[in-house]
């Protein structure tokens, strides 16, 4: 009974070792990413300032223009829209602010600069005061 089921198998095995489905043919390289994918971080490796700004630095920026407690921090990639305008790298924090609501704020890693601030009760949680 498992006899006749063991030769199939090898043959299907087979048919899809060389199925014309290649990696080429999915969008993928067989060596890796291709060098457009690998182009922004190429042109972050020229940048004259390539320090990112330490997590204590950017909670601080979110302070004090936000009232609120900060929540939770962390590094993420740039979206498509945040990367055609240079950003290489994001500082993302959530803020619980006094009325119950999150804000996710976006700040560029390497300025320091306001990328979004999404949320309900932004304009309740903003500080009064001079921009910075």
């Amino acid at each position: 009974m498992i006899r006749p089921r063991i030769p199939a198998l090898l043959l299907l095995a087979v048919l899809a070792l060389t199925s014309p489905a290649r990696a080429e043919d999915r969008g993928h390289d067989r060596d890796g990413p291709r060098a457009e994918e690998w182009e922004p971080e190429f042109e972050a490796l020229g940048r004259q300032d390539d320090r990112i700004l330490p997590l204590k630095r950017a909670a601080q920026i979110v302070q004090e223009r936000f009232r609120g407690r900060l929540i939770a921090a962390r590094l993420v990639p740039p979206t498509p829209q945040e990367r055609d305008r240079g950003v290489v790298l994001v500082h993302q924090l959530r803020l619980l602010t006094p009325a119950r609501d999150v804000l996710v704020v976006r700040l560029d890693a390497h300025s320091g600069d306001f990328l979004e601030v999404a949320g309900a009760g932004l304009t309740e949680a903003r500080r009064k005061g001079p921009e910075p």
